[in-house]
């Protein structure tokens, strides 16, 4: 199949998503609100949405704040398509919605170098029906970050590394998992190479300017705060985001329900849990099921978002560990469970917004 035939698959799929999504956000907004909004990027503009459309707008500033806890590519990308479209905030979703597009296009390809073009079209449509999935359509970096990731692991199978690991380079300056990439391709291109030391190239150096990445991160942090790891500090001080093992997190997640009112409950500390737990059936099964590449990215990255003393935001981040996708797609291939998936995800998916576009919290 080619690239035409490819777009002719997901195209569909991603128009309907971009569109069904915001039509939903803005008729939820009226229901819930009983007002219309004054536009749609209003409803947007929540959370997160302000400090990157800070830094896009106005840098990190020249003291130590909050705002260097967010990585730059994806802000500073902001700027530059600003001088087309004018408008921060637009500028931003325009990033958001292409990076799914260019997300689906690459996911869809890499599942079909080990399986049908069916199991293919479910893997793009489960990450697109995901209960956080609004979150790529938001200005937030998790559809850049997936963008970035899936087609740097589609290079690397491929063995263009140069790409992959340029592509690589810029998803660890998106996020800090990204820096993850960088072992897992290096277990990618060794399972190449049959695990041969006689039959490594000098290609494998591309692999290493992914840390560049994370390095030019750093260095932002020493320019801006005189400290190199100065994010580390403000993610504990203003989040919480401490170092721990996941246990810990989960035993402050089961206490954390204790006196919040039954939605804190529901959204701050079950949604956590339930999605720690999805991740890690997700890594345990892997290993039974995918590339071990793909597998230790999974359980690098689960272990990464779990490993904090306070449980935040785990059922967005489960969105970027993409190989789940893949797994999901191949237990969907019996009809029941396909219908499962999908009308649980949807339902979940339509609650979440909804709490997103009033400014509840919304992971």
């Amino acid at each position: 199949m080619n690239r035409k035939d490819t777009l002719k698959e997901i195209l569909p799929v991603i128009i309907i998503t971009i569109l069904g999504t915001y039509f939903f956000s803005y008729v939820s907004y009226i229901l819930i609100q009983n007002l219309y909004p004054e536009s749609l990027l209003g409803i947007w503009t929540k959370w997160d949405t302000g400090n990157y459309l800070t830094i896009a707008e106005n840098g990190y500033g020249s003291s130590a704040n909050t705002l260097i806890a967010f990585f730059p590519l994806y802000p500073y990308l902001t700027k530059v398509f600003t001088l087309l479209f004018q408008n921060y905030m637009l500028s931003a979703l325009v990033i958001s919605n292409l990076a799914y597009a260019v997300a689906a296009y690459f996911l869809y390809e890499l599942v079909k170098l080990d399986y049908e073009k069916e199991d293919a079209l479910r893997a793009i449509i489960y990450l697109s029906v995901f209960p956080t999935a609004y979150f790529l359509h938001a200005a937030y970096t998790e559809s850049l970050f997936l963008a970035l990731t899936i087609s740097s692991f589609y290079y690397a199978r491929n063995g263009r590394w140069a790409i992959s690991g340029i592509l690589g380079m810029l998803a660890a300056a998106t996020r800090i998992t990204g820096i993850l990439l960088l072992p897992v391709l290096i277990v990618e291109y060794l399972s190449q190479k049959s695990y041969k030391i006689r039959n490594i190239r000098p290609d494998l150096l591309w692999i290493g300017i992914i840390g560049l990445g994370l390095l030019a991160y750093l260095i932002l942090n020493y320019v801006v705060a005189g400290d190199p790891f100065y994010f580390l500090e403000v993610q504990q001080a203003s989040w919480s985001r401490k170092i721990a093992l996941p246990y810990e997190g989960f035993v402050n997640a089961i206490g954390g329900m204790q006196g919040r009112v039954p939605s804190g409950a529901l959204t701050g500390d079950w949604a956590e849990i339930i999605f720690a737990a999805l991740g890690l059936a997700g890594v345990i099964y892997s290993f039974f099921r995918l590339r071990l590449s793909y597998s230790l990215y999974i359980l690098l990255t689960w272990l990464l978002v779990t490993s904090s003393v306070i449980w935040l935001s785990i059922p967005r981040f489960t969105l970027t560990m993409f190989p789940l996708f893949i797994l999901m797609a191949l237990f969907g291939r019996r009809r029941g469970v396909n219908f499962i998936i999908i009308f649980f995800s949807l339902i979940c998916f339509a609650l979440f917004l909804s709490q997103f576009v009033r400014f509840r919290w919304a992971f």
